[in-house]
């Protein structure tokens, strides 16, 4: 009787040891399958956050092209306004208006895509092409007045129009790619090289020889 209960008792403390050694290792997996839980949420939390910041960042930087080049096709159209009617042009909001675009353009650089870089770039050339025969058309040359007239008007709105669409391709906005929108980049590079080799503006010929 005394070795059973020796017996008994050597099993039972067994067990018991056993068991809390098991459940120590059994806690200290635990802990570190929360850990590595742990450290794997926040790495997913930054991720979305730089995610997150990179999409606001961008839709900034749009909003700012996307307004400074409607600024600027209208400070164009308003300085050649003045000029025909007889009036001083404020060639410092003019000025500022292409300025202001310059910027925009320059951060849009570091962050567009390829796809829509390709279409603000383009948009960029018309307008920079307006603004200089804007400010070097005479007033008194009636064909060269229309011809810029209708570039402004015409070309430099389709030019703006389709920038916006581009960029809101680029953001999701619009769903999937639009293969329309490549043939009217097309359509907006011809008219510059129309306007450019239509002979009535001398800087624009300039600028074709720069641009390409």
């Amino acid at each position: 009787m005394d070795w059973t209960n020796v017996a008994v008792a050597a099993i039972t403390v067994a067990g018991t040891l056993g068991g809390g050694i098991v459940t120590q290792v059994f806690a200290i997996r635990s802990k570190r399958i929360d850990a590595k839980t742990q450290r794997d949420n926040r790495a997913e939390e930054l991720r979305e956050l730089t995610r997150k910041e990179a999409t606001d960042e961008k839709r900034t930087v749009y909003a700012g092209l996307n307004t400074a080049a409607h600024s600027c096709r209208a400070a164009i159209r308003q300085h050649l306004d003045e000029k025909c009617g007889g009036r001083v042009p404020d060639l410092a909001k003019f000025e500022a208006a292409r300025e202001a675009l310059r910027d925009s353009y320059s951060r849009a650089q570091m962050v567009v895509s390829d796809r829509a870089l390709d279409f603000a770039s383009e948009v960029n050339r018309c307008l920079d092409i307006g603004h200089r025969a804007a400010l070097e058309v005479d007033e008194n040359d009636a064909v060269a007045v229309a011809a810029l007239y209708h570039f402004v008007d015409d070309s430099l709105g389709f030019g703006v129009r389709l920038l916006r669409r581009a960029i809101r391709e680029d953001l999701g906005i619009e769903p999937g790619v639009d293969a329309e929108l490549d043939d009217r980049l097309v359509s907006l590079r011809g008219m510059r090289h129309d306007y450019v080799g239509s002979g009535t503006s001398e800087v624009a010929a300039q600028q074709l020889d720069l641009l390409g």
